[in-house]
């Protein structure tokens, strides 16, 4: 059973607060580590880092945009001369290919003008010696006529002519062989003139006859 005087100071004595003490709390303030190596120099290499782009970019503008716009200015200028040396060029190889074209063309002309000078000298060549040859032929009808009616003087005169006609056919550069026995005939006519006419007359005969072959062996 509750004891009443228990209970009686218990409702006598008025409720008392149980304050429940809590312990002090002490703060201690714990010091700031202290900065590494590394720490302390990551703001000095952001601002290496800062001036090196700021001089990087300086650099690019002041020095090697203006290089690159010269280099770019002048591989222009370069492709310019160029395309004008291979317009040129190919002006130079087409003036050429035209005066090689002409100097072919006037090589072909001399040639034809070189034989035809050829041939014109050949033919004038051989004019002149059938003018000799035909003066000799004349000189010998003379000569024959003179002894055909007995005239010494007139036929002696003649025959000189008829030796200086041979002495230039010898000169114009004829055969030898074309003109053998030519001399000794008029040598022989020119002996028999006064006493043997008839054998003069006989040796301008064969000269005669011997300068038409000569003739024809020429034309």
């Amino acid at each position: 059973m509750m004891d009443p005087d228990k209970n009686a100071q218990a409702e006598d004595s008025p409720a008392e607060k149980v304050v429940e003490s809590k312990p002090e709390v002490e703060i201690v303030s714990t010091p700031a580590p202290k900065k590494g190596l590394v720490d302390r120099a990551l703001p000095w290499v952001i601002v290496a880092i800062v001036f090196f782009l700021v001089g990087a970019l300086l650099t690019w503008f002041v020095v090697y945009q203006p290089k690159a716009q010269e280099l770019s200015a002048a591989q222009v200028e370069m492709t310019a001369s160029a395309a004008t040396a291979a317009e040129n060029a190919a002006n130079l190889q087409s003036t050429l290919d035209v005066a090689n074209a002409d100097l072919t063309v006037a090589k072909a002309d001399l040639a034809n003008a070189q034989a035809t000078i050829e041939a014109q000298t050949t033919l004038l060549a051989k004019t002149e010696l059938l003018k000799v040859i035909y003066k000799f032929q004349s000189d010998v009808n003379v000569a024959r006529a003179s002894l055909s009616k007995l005239d010494p003087a007139s036929s002696r005169q003649a025959l000189s002519f008829v030796a200086a006609d041979l002495t230039e056919l010898e000169k114009a550069g004829l055969d030898p062989d074309s003109l053998s026995g030519f001399k000794t005939k008029i040598e022989d006519a020119q002996a028999n003139l006064e006493t043997a006419p008839d054998k003069s007359l006989a040796d301008l005969e064969t000269i005669y006859s011997n300068l038409l072959l000569l003739i024809n062996n020429l034309k």
